[in-house]
């Protein structure tokens, strides 16, 4: 198995930059590779989509269903026996127990499913939609890959293990968890852009008015708006 260092950019030229840094320090391009990753639940791992055979909220359905199935199935059984009392036919004890199965099975799939939780696919454990760039390392180069994304401002940095083809990482499964590198104790600055899930920080009182200043002098177009 080989090691690969990965990390997330929002665009194909942030990426590419820093496949060229790699490229700098004596990454062979077939070491380099640069994906787009679809966001999570449209990766098609099923011929008819989505990436899970069920999903986590709706998993205990089955149970639940099975245990309606029972008690509805009881409480039919029990309300046609009443009814044919009065009605004698035989048909009427069959049609509530079928009934009440059926109504069972559905109120207990419903009472034992999850309520919706809207979480991010980072706090899932998930990975994000962006522009993956992961590189082929070894023990004495990883260090240096990892350097090299982090400065870049890469998001999920993380190192794993896997099949590496023809300047591809072959097994790469976007539904596995992220293996984050390991973070420095005092992690330097991103040089390209701005990190993939980071904010710029607002701009100072001296920036802003410096700003103000400029378009006093050089007022904006807004012919093009």
């Amino acid at each position: 198995m080989a090691m690969i260092v990965a990390g997330r950019f929002m665009t194909f030229d942030q990426a590419n930059l820093v496949a060229s840094r790699l490229y700098d320090r004596s990454f062979r391009p077939s070491d380099v590779s640069v994906f787009f990753l679809n966001p999570t639940g449209q990766h098609a791992r099923y011929p008819i989509g989505g990436d899970v055979n069920a999903d986590a909220a709706a998993r205990p359905a089955g149970k639940g269903a099975a245990q309606g199935v029972i008690a509805g199935g009881a409480f039919g059984l029990a309300l046609g026996a009443l009814l044919f009392v009065v009605w004698r036919f035989w048909l009427v004890p069959v049609v509530g127990l079928m009934g009440g199965a059926y109504l069972g099975a559905f109120l207990g799939a419903l009472r034992r499913m999850h309520g919706r939780q809207h979480v991010s696919a980072s706090e899932a454990g998930r990975r994000d939609a962006g522009v993956m760039l992961a590189t082929h390392v070894s023990e004495s180069t990883a260090e240096a890959a990892i350097a090299v994304l982090r400065d870049a401002g890469a998001a999920e940095i993380e190192q794993a293990t896997g099949v590496w083809e023809n300047g591809e990482w072959r097994d790469f499964d976007p539904r596995e968890r992220v293996h984050h590198a390991n973070e420095p104790e005092n992690a330097a600055e991103p040089t390209i852009g701005v990190a993939a899930n980071d904010r710029p920080s607002p701009p100072t009182a001296p920036d802003r008015q410096a700003r103000e200043d400029a378009t006093r002098a050089s007022p904006r177009r807004t012919d093009w708006l």
